[in-house]
């Protein structure tokens, strides 16, 4: 009793805080872009899991577009770039990829690789049986569509559906005790998309049959439950699982949550660290984190005018 009283108060101070956050937001926006940036830096050596976004280089997109959601892959001793790259004139995410040099930086401006008559965001890769997918988020179309590549880094061939009839986002995969999980943030009825993480698990990542898990929504909760990244093994073999924090707006910070228990009729996971844009580096929000041999990369959001200058807030 007391823990669902609590639970019901915890809810409603989130969506009172994300009233106030949101009527902040509107006021902001009216004299200014908020633009999505990339961070991007050797993880730190001792803490690891620690993302510090003082010790990252930014990668700044024109004024005109914003850069977000960044997967990281290697390839023939080459970075490589995967971002949801938001033009404000075509006002549609589409995927492009940036190449990177052994410093970090571009070398060489964005490419489109996959743009479709909808929102494209979140390009979650991953190799299986020797080939490359991608797993974007195209929440409007009601599905959670599966590319494969056939010419790295630029041309992909949608396969198949991995799941139907469920608006869904940032849908992230991995391996857990000889099951395949995905798992991804979705709007189902009264529960909103940025305070859900809902489970699916299967023989493999290639399926088109994936069982829900038991205890769905798995997490219910604003500043905890929408996927942000990646989810990875620590030093010590526990699978760690960035989140987004929507309090009290969309994007506003990030979380590390260690899986302490998953099975197809139980999770439980325990929140290991957190932190705020405005905390992390005096930016609007933090949004996104992933790493990939030895580098991290995140996103970060900031106010700027028209001409890409940056504009202080409150």
């Amino acid at each position: 009793m007391w823990t669902s009283l609590l639970t019901t108060v915890r809810r409603l101070q989130q969506k009172l805080a994300r009233a106030r956050g949101k009527r902040t937001a509107r006021r902001e926006q009216q004299t200014a872009w908020a633009q999505w940036f990339l961070l991007i830096g050797p993880e730190n050596p001792t803490t690891p899991w620690i993302p510090d976004p003082a010790r990252l280089q930014p990668i700044l997109p024109p004024p005109d577009r914003f850069w977000a959601d960044p997967f990281l892959w290697r390839r023939d001793g080459r970075w490589w770039l995967f971002v949801e790259e938001y033009p404000r004139a075509r006002a549609i995410g589409q995927i492009s990829v940036l190449p990177l040099g052994d410093d970090l930086q571009p070398r060489g401006e964005a490419q489109t690789v996959l743009a479709e008559d909808r929102h494209l965001s979140y390009p979650f890769l991953f190799d299986f049986g020797g080939d490359l997918f991608m797993v974007p988020e195209s929440a409007q179309s009601r599905c959670v569509d599966l590319y494969q590549c056939e010419r790295f880094p630029d041309r992909w061939v949608r396969r198949h559906s991995l799941l139907t009839n469920i608006e869904a986002a940032d849908a992230t995969l991995f391996a857990h005790a000889g099951r395949w999980w995905l798992m991804c943030a979705a709007h189902q009825g009264r529960i909103r998309m940025n305070e859900s993480l809902y489970a699916f698990h299967a023989d493999s990542p290639l399926s088109r049959h994936w069982i829900p898990h038991a205890g769905n929504p798995i997490v219910r909760d604003f500043s905890r439950g929408r996927p942000a990244g990646r989810i990875l093994p620590d030093a010590h073999g526990r699978l760690v699982r960035p989140s987004q924090d929507c309090v009290p707006h969309y994007g506003y910070g990030l979380g590390l949550n260690r899986i302490d228990h998953l099975t197809p009729e139980v999770y439980r996971e325990q929140r290991i660290w957190s932190g705020s844009g405005p905390a992390l580096g005096g930016w609007r929000g933090l949004h996104h984190l992933d790493r990939h041999a030895g580098v991290l990369v995140l996103d970060a959001q900031r106010l700027i005018d028209d001409e890409g200058y940056r504009i202080a807030f409150t």
